[in-house]
């Protein structure tokens, strides 16, 4: 796993995000003194990637007593199989029941997008994909979808907490309002290299003031060898139009002696399905960046069952009593 830099927040130590009924069953436990050491597992309901499990490692570690308990679980960022136990937990239950909601919770949105990211990298063969999704969640919770973009695949994100939790880097272009603001693309830019510091890449945003062909050889030959890139925004794909617009900018920019200049592209229809046509067709595309398609991604759902109660083999009806081998789990704790 990478270095943990999760902090378990208050609400969660106390139970208050999670479901008020394991709050009354911790204060039913308690006032019976009933605290069985009870084995609990976490799997999921459909294939896909497991994520969340640093963050989770973070909770544990500051509730679970110091002995007496085990932790397994997969890898983070490893395929998990439907009905693949991803996670086990054995310890006395008044240590970690208030927590089965939250933990259920960080796993099915965590690898929600962590899949969804995977998806994209898997088809975009040696092209880089980028996440920027932020604008798609909550702003408390815009970080863990951007790690799990990353645990996913995706080669960097946009938000600063995102690259720091994934030990990453950020990254971006300007966006479309400075051109707006400033009422001229070429000022915009002019103005975002003067600013901003050597080691950010200097890639611009196209296409919103004039055309995307106009701009990107308005900017590089005002920038240079400053311009690393240009961002064609792609909201409504369609293959045989974008082929050409994306290919008459590569020709536009080469006849102009600016090969050096990468093409990026991006939008709300940039997903793993587009992503593989563009790889496929051997595109002169040097990064793409996902938006929608992580940022609204489905939670993969996970599901709990306690298994065993003091040693002995438990389950509700319906469920098969015991725990469930799987090979493939690594003992954390």
């Amino acid at each position: 796993m990478p270095e943990n830099q999760f902090e378990a927040r208050r609400a969660i130590l106390i139970g208050d995000v999670g479901d008020i009924r394991h709050q009354r069953n911790a204060s039913v436990l308690r006032n019976n003194s009933l605290n069985p050491i009870v084995t609990m597992e976490f799997y999921t309901t459909e294939d896909g990637v497991i994520c969340g499990l640093t963050e989770i490692m973070s909770l544990l570690e500051k509730v679970l007593p110091d002995t007496g308990c085990e932790v397994w679980a997969l890898k983070e960022g490893e395929e998990i199989l439907k009905q693949e136990v991803g996670l086990r937990i054995t310890g006395p239950y008044g240590g970690f029941g208030l927590y089965e909601p939250s933990i259920n919770g960080i796993l099915s949105s965590c690898s929600g997008w962590a899949s969804a990211a995977r998806k994209c990298s898997q088809n975009s063969g040696e092209i880089p994909v980028f996440s920027r999704a932020s604008k798609f969640v909550h702003p408390n919770i815009s970080e863990l979808l951007d790690y799990s973009s990353i645990i996913g695949g995706c080669d960097h994100c946009s938000t600063n907490l995102g690259a720091k939790m994934s030990n990453g880097t950020t990254f971006d272009t300007m966006s479309e309002s400075l051109s707006l603001l400033f009422g001229d693309t070429v000022l915009a830019a002019k103005a975002y290299d003067a600013t901003l510091q050597a080691d950010i890449q200097r890639i611009f945003v196209v296409g919103v003031l004039e055309t995307s062909n106009n701009e990107s050889l308005k900017i590089a030959e005002n920038l240079k060898e400053k311009t690393r890139g240009v961002e064609l925004v792609i909201d409504n794909y369609n293959s045989k139009t974008d082929f050409d617009i994306i290919n008459e900018l590569r020709v536009r920019l080469d006849n102009a002696g600016y090969k050096f200049v990468e093409i990026y592209i991006s939008g709300n229809s940039i997903n793993p399905d587009s992503i593989s046509v563009i790889k496929d067709n051997n595109l002169p595309v040097q990064g793409i960046i996902v938006e929608r398609y992580i940022g609204l991604a489905r939670s993969l759902p996970f599901r709990s069952e306690i298994k065993q109660i003091e040693g002995n083999h438990v389950a509700r009806n319906g469920q098969i009593p015991g725990i469930i081998d799987n090979p493939k789990l690594n003992k954390i704790i």
